[in-house]
């Protein structure tokens, strides 16, 4: 039988459950109290830079969240890679071989 690459599924279901869980924490919030009074160039700045920050934060999260998708894929596909080349191995070679003279 071939070497088999093994898969832990559980430890990546794990791993990919962990990962989500904590993009969960990286999401746009409001500014709060904010000053909407205060004409102070300061203030406006300072405002616009946290929206900033906070839209900089939710990416982070998507991403985190395109990470999980990818780690199962990946074990997926290894999964799926590992059967085809145990079944080809099983299988035999399709021609003959031919060996140097000796």
């Amino acid at each position: 039988m071939a070497e088999k690459i093994k898969i832990n599924q559980v430890a990546l279901e794990n791993d990919a459950m962990t990962l989500s869980g904590a993009s969960a924490y990286f999401q746009e919030v409001a500014l709060i109290p904010a000053d909407g009074k205060t004409t102070l160039t300061a203030n406006k700045n300072g405002q616009e830079v946290f929206e900033q920050s906070q839209q900089i934060i939710a990416l982070f999260g998507k991403t985190m969240e395109q990470d999980v998708a990818n780690i199962r894929s990946i074990g997926a596909s290894f999964q799926e890679y590992d059967t085809m080349m145990s079944q080809l191995w099983e299988n035999g070679c399709r021609y003959q071989t031919i060996s140097a003279a000796e």
